[in-house]
């Protein structure tokens, strides 16, 4: 029963409005001792913990810098930039965009997905591409783009 103990600190930190990041970890130091692991286990097993959702971490962090850009206009300034571009149709910049994200796969990196980069930046740059290729799209145009 003592090995519950965790929850009860977690509890209390919360309700007295304490540092999240600190409670959760005293939680699981006190959890860890209470079953009786070693100062070292409980460490290790932290950062095994870890790193192996440091890629969750990431997602919290850019979803929020991508919300800031957006306020400030990245959509638009992106359209702008490619409308200026004359030669770059929606295909070719949905070529080359396929074509860096199988380059970055293959280098284990993530580009983000719908939310986080294609959403904000490249669909953008494709109604940019549109617009100055075929002049104004209807909505139905836009919507298959």
């Amino acid at each position: 029963m003592i090995k519950l103990i965790g929850i009860l600190i977690i509890i209390l930190g919360f309700a007295l409005k304490l540092d999240t990041i600190a409670v959760v970890v005293v939680a699981g130091m006190a959890t860890g001792l209470a079953a009786g692991l070693s100062f070292n286990q409980i460490l290790t097993t932290l950062g095994d913990s870890f790193i192996n959702n440091r890629y969750m971490t990431v997602f919290f962090v850019t979803l929020p810098a991508i919300g800031i850009l957006e306020s400030y206009g990245l959509r638009e300034r992106a359209a702008y930039l490619i409308s200026k571009m004359k030669s770059v149709t929606p295909g070719r910049l949905l070529m080359v965009y396929t074509a860096l994200r199988t380059l970055a796969s293959a280098l284990s990196l993530r580009l983000g997905g719908h939310v986080q980069f294609i959403r904000p930046l490249i669909l953008p740059m494709a109604e940019g591409a549109a617009k100055n290729n075929y002049g104004e799209l209807d909505e139905k145009e836009m919507e298959e783009l």
